[in-house]
């Protein structure tokens, strides 16, 4: 049996589509301050931490997506629910914010926030070497899909993150899930 080969574009409009209702959903969770003070305003920064942090996790991942995209011609059915997978797990971003805000100091919140992040590592991971599978012939791909730099050091900090949590620093999860963001954003601009 020959394997089925498609074509990217509707695979793309609905990545796009769904990262849109992500960020969406996230502002909307965002808690209103309860008077119109600065004070209010800082009662709630950790919300705005945790908003931060997912907003630049879902653009990252949507500026990477793109990045991807411009050198595959061709996907699998395989490719398909891997895309699907990783957008199961991006999906919940909205419930974890709002779980880690409430809770920024919480163990179990914190954990679970990076092990979203490491998740969506190891499905990007994935997913990289079956695009490289499929698309042998492409040269660009294998630079957009720099396996260390875009995929290795993040779920090491992620993993850093979490092993100073267990030590008793749980927020140092978020704080390395923010370091991990911003050096992604930072290398994807040089490049």
């Amino acid at each position: 049996m020959s394997e089925r080969y498609l074509s990217t574009n509707r695979l793309e409009a609905f990545y796009d589509a769904i990262i849109a209702i992500i960020v969406t959903v996230l502002v909307l969770e965002l808690p209103q301050p309860a008077t119109a003070s600065i004070q209010a305003i800082l009662a709630i920064k950790t919300s705005y931490f945790a908003y931060l942090i997912s907003f630049l996790v879902c653009t990252n991942l949507w500026q990477y997506h793109h990045l991807i995209y411009a050198h595959v011609e061709r996907i699998n059915p395989v490719i398909i629910w891997q895309n699907i997978l990783l957008l199961l797990v991006v999906s919940l971003l909205p419930y974890l914010t709002t779980f880690v805000a409430n809770n920024p100091f919480s163990l179990l919140a914190e954990a679970i926030f990076g092990l979203d992040f490491i998740l969506v590592n190891v499905i990007l991971f994935w997913m990289a070497k079956s695009l490289i599978n499929v698309n042998p012939n492409q040269e660009g791909l294998s630079g957009a899909l720099d396996v260390k730099t875009a995929l290795v050091i993040p779920f090491l900090i992620f993993i850093v993150g979490l092993i100073i949590a267990f030590m008793g620093y749980p927020f140092a999860i978020s704080i390395c899930c923010l370091i991990s963001v911003v050096r992604s954003i930072i290398v994807s601009i040089r490049t």
